[in-house]
């Protein structure tokens, strides 16, 4: 597991099963105060459920089957419902990709936002709507007396976003989840909404957990990334780290297929060629060998751990981190 002093948030040995199918298998990772940790990885690599589960949302068909969710000295994972009812959106929030989707359109936004901060008070009506109104400024939304009775279909997506940030956040959590946040946004209303999430880690020492597929967004706002393939790590390292010097094959090939500003017009883009297997393909040695440069014949066969290359925080599985020089003209 990546270590940090201090952790406020330490997941360790997660593993989620649908079925018989490990879809997140053994995922451990820290997060510092203050501090926000990136995963990444493609559509269905099991990032979005390692979320869900730090808050107990997991769906349905999917079971923790083993690992600790610890926050501070409170193992989320061994709570009941009940329990994680009042830890929910007072000790840890998320902010969903879809506001227009977790918003209640018949509800006015001041009385959705006051909701969140009274469930958790039990203060009066008076009391819970001028927090919010508070909240609204704390967010950077204009005119907030005015827009507290407004409906989310009266705002712009960027707003709406701005009030779901308002609700995660109007109890003070310690930990913040922020599942895609910017993904349906424009790219000028993107930059206010990670500048907000700066100012919210300099300002309260929030930890974040972003879970994105944008590097960019990785880039601006990350302090370290986990790349998430297939349900499993594959590579933990600090930002700076990572997209200096990248010690596994998939994250090499995911940062060259960014595309870049001095690309020639036109030029094709870079791709990492296959498809990621499903659960039930998973087999007994390496999640990326099929689509790996450096493939050999111990990658099929055994699992290769998460060891450190060097920098006991920039952490690799991969049997061949002492050949990723040749990964630069394959991604070339």
């Amino acid at each position: 597991m990546n270590s940090v002093a201090n952790p406020l948030l330490t997941v360790e040995g997660l593993t989620i099963n649908i079925g018989q199918a490990k879809v997140v298998d053994d995922v451990s990772f820290t997060v510092a105060p203050g501090k926000v940790l990136a995963l990444v990885g493609e559509s269905g690599c099991g990032k979005s459920l390692t979320s869900y589960a730090m808050l107990g949302l997991l769906p349905p068909a999917a079971r923790r089957s083993s690992g600790r969710i610890v926050l501070g000295d409170t193992d989320l994972a061994a709570m009941s419902e009940r329990q994680f009812r009042k830890a929910r959106g007072k000790d840890i929030s998320i902010i969903f990709q879809e506001p227009s989707a977790s918003l209640d359109p018949l509800t006015t936004v001041g009385a959705q936002i006051a909701e969140a901060y009274s469930v958790h008070h039990g203060v009066s009506k008076t009391e819970a709507y001028e927090k919010a109104r508070q909240m609204l400024i704390d967010v950077g939304i204009p005119d907030p007396t005015r827009r507290l009775d407004q409906y989310p279909f009266e705002l712009s997506g960027g707003m709406c976003q701005r009030i779901m940030i308002s609700i995660a956040l109007i109890n003070g959590p310690r930990l913040l989840v922020a599942d895609e946040p910017t993904t349906a946004l424009d790219v000028t209303i993107q930059a206010q909404i990670l500048d907000l999430m700066k100012k919210l880690v300099a300002e309260r020492g929030t930890a974040i957990v972003l879970i994105t597929h944008d590097m960019g967004v990785v880039a601006d706002i990350a302090d370290e990334v986990a790349v998430m393939y297939a349900g499993r790590i594959a590579e933990i390292a600090p930002v700076h780290a990572l997209f200096r010097e990248p010690k596994h094959p998939y994250t090499a090939l995911l940062l060259a297929s960014v595309p870049k500003l001095d690309d020639a017009p036109k030029a094709d883009l870079a791709t990492i060629e296959g498809t990621v297997p499903t659960p039930n393909e998973f087999g007994a040695g390496c999640r990326f060998a099929d689509r790996c440069p450096l493939v050999t014949d111990k990658c099929w066969t055994e699992q290769p751990p998460l060891i450190a290359c060097g920098d006991k925080r920039h952490r690799s599985a991969c049997w061949h981190v002492d050949r990723m020089a040749e990964i630069s003209g394959v991604a070339a």
